[in-house]
This record gives C-alpha cells, sequence and structure tokens, in this order.
C-alpha cells in the first residue's frame, strides 16, 4: 500500500508540471561549478637592449569565469630568463621575489597584492648587435590553467627621429597643402617591426588623400581634430633615412586662421594595432623610401610639428546687456537692489580661433564698473553646452588676482577658444549704492594670456558701454539699458582646438 503522503506529493508535481507547459522535470543536485577561465599575461612580444638597463612591465591576470568561482588568492609569477645566455641579462628588485639564478619566482600571497611586476633588462657586455634570444613568462594559481607568454630579446636599439617640416604661412582657405615626412634611424640596430607614422591636425585642416595602409578620422566640429595614421612594413637600417612615396595633402577648411599638425612615429609591437577607431583609405598603399640629403634637419625624438596659418580672419563682436533682479523669485540670493551685467563675446567668423597649445585663454575682457557700483559674484561654466568664462580683480594692466567681491575693476575671460558662429559670455552680479547716478561702465576686448596677436583693425570699436539705469534709491521703476559695439577683429595670431573644456582658477596670470 502506497502512503497517502507520497501520492499527495505526486498529484502536486503533476499539478505543477500542468501548469508550466513544455516543462520538462530534472532530477534535482548541486550545481556544477563553472569552468576556470583564462590566465592572461600581458606584455611586449620583443625588446630591444642595449648597455644601458632597460625597464620592462608585464601584468598578468585570472578569469574565474563567473562571480561563483573566485579569483585565486595565492599566485605565483616566474620570470625565466636562461634563455638569454650570452645576450642579456635580467634584474628583478621586487620583495615578492626570489632569484635562482636567472629564474625569478614572484609571489602574491593575498588579493591586495598588485598583478604586476617591473624589472629591468640589459645586453651582455660581449654580445653582438642583432644577437637574439629569449625570456619566458608564467603565470599560475587555483584551479586555472597556467598562462605563459615569450618575449624575443634582441641586442641593438633602433631609434627613429622625426624630420622638421617649415611651417606654411599664407594658406588659402579650401587649397591643399602638402604634408611631407622624413625619419631617421639614428639608432644601431636596423627596424624589424612595422613603422606606424600618426598625423594629429588641430585648428581646421582636414587630410583629404586616402591611402589604403591608412586608417583617418573626422571630428563633427569643422574646425576639429583630425587626424590620420599610416602603418608601413618597411625597415629603416641603422642611419638611414626615409621619407613618404607621395607626400599626404591636406585641405585648409573654411574656418582655419591657424593650426597645428603634429606627427609622430612609433615601432608596434607584433601583432599590435595602432590605437583608436578610424575610417580605413581606399587607395594605393603608401610607402616610405629612401632620401638623400639633410633638408631642413631632424628633431631629436619622435615627435615634430607643422605650423599652418591662413589668409583668414575672425570677426568677433561683443555686447553688453544689464538687467535688474528685483524680483526674489528670479534669483532667490540676489539683493533686490542688484544687477546682472551680461558681456557676450561671438564669432561672426569666418575663422574659428582657439588658443595655441595652451590652455590660457584667447581674449579677455576688461570691465570697469562705473562709480558707485561694485561685482559681488560672478556665474562661471565651461562646460560643451554653456560656457561663462571666468572673473578676476584687475591689479594692473598685466596682473590679475582672484575673484572677490566689492571692486569695480574686473577682467573676465574668453574660455580657451570660440568656434565660428559661437558665442562666450561672462556674467556679473552688481549692486549700486545710493549714489549711485546712472553713470556709464565700460567693457573692453584685449589679447588674453594665450598671446594670441588680435591685429584688431578698428581699435575705436572694442568698447561697449552700459549703464544701469536710474539710481537704486529712487523708487522709480527700472528700465534695462542695453548698449552694444560690434567688435571687428582680425585675429591673425596662432590657434588650436583645444580638445576639452575644463574649469580653473590661476593665481595673477599674466595676460
Amino acid at each position: 500500500m502506497i502512503p497517502r503522503r507520497t501520492l499527495l506529493g505526486a498529484a502536486l508535481t503533476a499539478v505543477l508540471l500542468a501548469l508550466a507547459p513544455g516543462a520538462t522535470a530534472v532530477a534535482a543536485g548541486p550545481s556544477p561549478l563553472p569552468a576556470p577561465g583564462p590566465t592572461t599575461i600581458q606584455a611586449d612580444r620583443q625588446l630591444d637592449v642595449g648597455p644601458d638597463a632597460q625597464s620592462v612591465h608585464v601584468v598578468w591576470s585570472f578569469y574565474g569565469g563567473s562571480p561563483d568561482l573566485p579569483l585565486p588568492v595565492h599566485q605565483t609569477f616566474v620570470i625565466d630568463a636562461r634563455g638569454l645566455a650570452g645576450v642579456a641579462r635580467v634584474a628583478v628588485v621586487d620583495p615578492r621575489c626570489t632569484a635562482d639564478g636567472q629564474v625569478f619566482t614572484c609571489v602574491n600571497k593575498d588579493l591586495s597584492q598588485l598583478s604586476n611586476l617591473d624589472f629591468t633588462v640589459q645586453a651582455d657586455a660581449g654580445a653582438a648587435v642583432g644577437a637574439t634570444g629569449t625570456v619566458t613568462y608564467t603565470a599560475s594559481g587555483g584551479p586555472g590553467t597556467r598562462g605563459t607568454a615569450r618575449a624575443k630579446v634582441i641586442v641593438g636599439v633602433p631609434d627613429l627621429v622625426v624630420g622638421k617640416v617649415p611651417a606654411v604661412t599664407h594658406a588659402r582657405t579650401g587649397s591643399r597643402i602638402d604634408v611631407p615626412l622624413r625619419l631617421r634611424n639614428i639608432g644601431n640596430l636596423a627596424t624589424d617591426r612595422r613603422i606606424a607614422v600618426t598625423w594629429a591636425a588641430a585648428g581646421g585642416p582636414v587630410f583629404d588623400r586616402k591611402f589604403s595602409n591608412c586608417g583617418y578620422r573626422t571630428g563633427d566640429d569643422p574646425a576639429g581634430p583630425t587626424s590620420v595614421t599610416c602603418v608601413f612594413p618597411a625597415s629603416v637600417a641603422a642611419g638611414g633615412t626615409v621619407g613618404l612615396s607621395s607626400p599626404l595633402t591636406a585641405t585648409i577648411g573654411a574656418h582655419t586662421l591657424n593650426a597645428e599638425i603634429d606627427y609622430t612615429v612609433a615601432l608596434l609591437q607584433p601583432g599590435v594595432q595602432p590605437d583608436g577607431s578610424t575610417e580605413p583609405g581606399t587607395g594605393p598603399a603608401l610607402t616610405l623610401v629612401p632620401v638623400s640629403g639633410t633638408g631642413a634637419g631632424f628633431e631629436s625624438g619622435a615627435t615634430g610639428r607643422l605650423a599652418v596659418s591662413a589668409d583668414s580672419s575672425a570677426d568677433l563682436a561683443a555686447t553688453a546687456t544689464t538687467k535688474p533682479v528685483t524680483d526674489a523669485g528670479a534669483d532667490a540670493d540676489a539683493d533686490a537692489d542688484g544687477w546682472t551685467l551680461n558681456l557676450t563675446v561671438t564669432d561672426h567668423g569666418p575663422a574659428s580661433v582657439y588658443a595655441i597649445d595652451s590652455q590660457e585663454y584667447v581674449a579677455e575682457v576688461d570691465v570697469v564698473l562705473p562709480p558707485h557700483t561694485v561685482a559681488t559674484d560672478y556665474e562661471h561654466s565651461e562646460s560643451e553646452d554653456s560656457a561663462y568664462g571666468p572673473c578676476f580683480v584687475w591689479v594692473d594692466d598685466t596682473t590679475t588676482a582672484p575673484f572677490e567681491a566689492g571692486h569695480r575693476h574686473y577682467v573676465c575671460a574668453v574660455p580657451f577658444g570660440i568656434g565660428a558662429g559661437k558665442d562666450v559670455e561672462a556674467v556679473l552680479s552688481v549692486k549700486p549704492d545710493k549714489s549711485y547716478d546712472g553713470a556709464k561702465g565700460t567693457a573692453t576686448v584685449r589679447s588674453g594670456p594665450a598671446g594670441i596677436a588680435l591685429h584688431d583693425p578698428r581699435t575705436s570699436n572694442d568698447s561697449a558701454t552700459f549703464t544701469f539705469g536710474a539710481p537704486a534709491d529712487t523708487g522709480t521703476e527700472r528700465t534695462v539699458l542695453v548698449t552694444g559695439a560690434a567688435i571687428g577683429i582680425a585675429l591673425l595670431g596662432s590657434v588650436v582646438l583645444v580638445l576639452r573644456r575644463r574649469g580653473r582658477s590661476r593665481q595673477n596670470p599674466s595676460p
């Protein structure tokens, strides 16, 4: 006879299965543990070494495959340099490591220790240039698989430097300019890795020739950053000089005033691609070819800069607007007697204006408030969508101090740059006293601490005047008075696109 409890349990199971169409019964039991994931080692696959000790950085990591499988607490990393006998020697200075000849065993005993290591390698005194060896890395810990990586070590160091490129002046907007390049290997070993050259332009030039071994990047801003990276498999002999089989060309955009093109050369590790997402070219391959002569000489390193100036100008216009603050609901912190002074500088183009290789401001507005008025505060925001330049206390014509309330003379900055068709603002909170009689103040644009020469053709209209209307103690209804003057400024100084905005303060900068 089957117990009633068993029959009820079976009936309940049947009902639950019937309520879940398509369900199948499974046998109860413990869930299997996830399989351990791979152990990885990040390290350069090729090391060029000379007589001086060279630093090497390696990183290892364990992947558990699931949050239910914790990382191993006890981790071992081994550097086996026995394959470098007669070629190079390794030295490790780390309290986690012990040495047995040229085998170094490094142990992490808890997860608070870093899973990376630095060591040095240098060529043996008697090693011939071009001699090779191998160093092997092994990481292990817990139930996971062991990770192994190897690096080829070569005696000798290739050292590529870039040639100097003369500046381009008086370029016409819409025209094309050549962007040449020369590379020289001043090291004692021929390059045996791929060579990557990157050109990064800011201020308006756009690379407009397409090569199949190059990747291109163009931003949304017409005067924004553009770049091209080309990868060459060619070898450059020690002491050899090469150039481009065909020059790159760049179009001078309509918003270009002054711009710069930085270029950099680097040797790529095996299997490594240049950083960034780029659009590939579709034309023929660009190659490196031998060249003779020194040209304009070479830089001391792997980076150079081409300066470009265009025959263009930027028309800046300024307006000064005053507004009474009488409603506490509009500004709960404002005194009922307060005013706001809004200074707007607009770039009517055609060129955009940006600082060159500087975090300083491209222009400033010198603000002198009327007698019997003082500033009490200012707004400051340098986000991408809303830029309000900071204001400083005027000390003299070359010095400012951090903002403080209670003064009449201030300098408000145009932060970092203005795109064509864009504007920036500075906003001061102002309070007149009972003796204010409606006198005018002035706002005058001048060159900022970035050092851009404004070449203003009409200095007579660089200033705007403003007033705060009726005296504060009359009790009459106050009227907003707005005065402004278009400020035409042909900016022929140097500019470069600043890639990001950020707020900051400065102590006594020189404008």
